[in-house]
């Protein structure tokens, strides 16, 4: 019963996360696989998996190589940017640089620096005993409906799957919106500096 809970929860959680990639894809820029484009930088967006007392899942911007050319460049723009997320409400649990190498074609090799975030929410955040009795109520008063759940026969059960549908899309939207607003913040006093430079 274990991996049948397990196999729900993990289909809410990306099917939650899908649902955040379909709309960042339509207001910015759809790219190939989980990723979306905006103010020269691409994001990935990963699914998620269950946690022994939460859910994770990560999140992930390519350093801006057209303004920054060199490595040491990288790992300069790597600091500000974790150090930026890092303050946020609800931070990382990790921040990390990674570099991603891959082929385009026979003769064409691409290194990529990425920051990848890294989000962990425990039960707690995602639902309370609390929240299932006042959804359970709305849902009996005619305040509000919830879908069938094939395998989900309880109406409790239900309306912790709903909770924790909606509440991973509002954090991640949440999460996503803090990693653009950093990376603009970063690269913008970066082309300030660039500009201070040439005059």
């Amino acid at each position: 019963m274990g991996n049948l809970r397990d196999q729900i929860f993990n289909g809410v959680i990306n099917g939650s996360l899908e649902r955040l990639r379909g709309e960042m894809g339509a207001k910015y820029k759809q790219k190939k696989g989980n990723r979306f484009f905006t103010g020269g930088i691409t994001y990935e967006i990963s699914d998620g998996k269950m946690l022994p007392d939460g859910v994770q899942f990560e999140i992930s911007s390519k350093i801006p190589q057209e303004v920054l050319d060199t490595k040491k460049l990288n790992e300069k723009y790597f600091k500000e940017m974790k150090k930026l997320m890092t303050s946020k409400d609800k931070s990382p649990t990790d921040v990390k640089m990674e570099n991603i190498i891959h082929s385009t074609n026979i003769s064409e090799v691409k290194e990529r620096d990425y920051i990848k975030c890294t989000y962990s929410y425990m039960e707690k955040e995602l639902y309370t005993e609390k929240d299932i009795a006042k959804t359970v109520k709305q849902v009996q008063s005619g305040e509000m409906s919830l879908p069938e759940i094939k395998g989900v026969s309880t109406l409790p059960g239900r309306a912790v799957l709903h909770m924790l549908r909606e509440n991973i899309h509002k954090g991640a939207s949440a999460n996503i919106a803090d990693l653009i607003k950093s990376n603009e913040a970063v690269i913008k006093n970066y082309k300030k500096d660039a500009t201070a430079t040439v005059k």
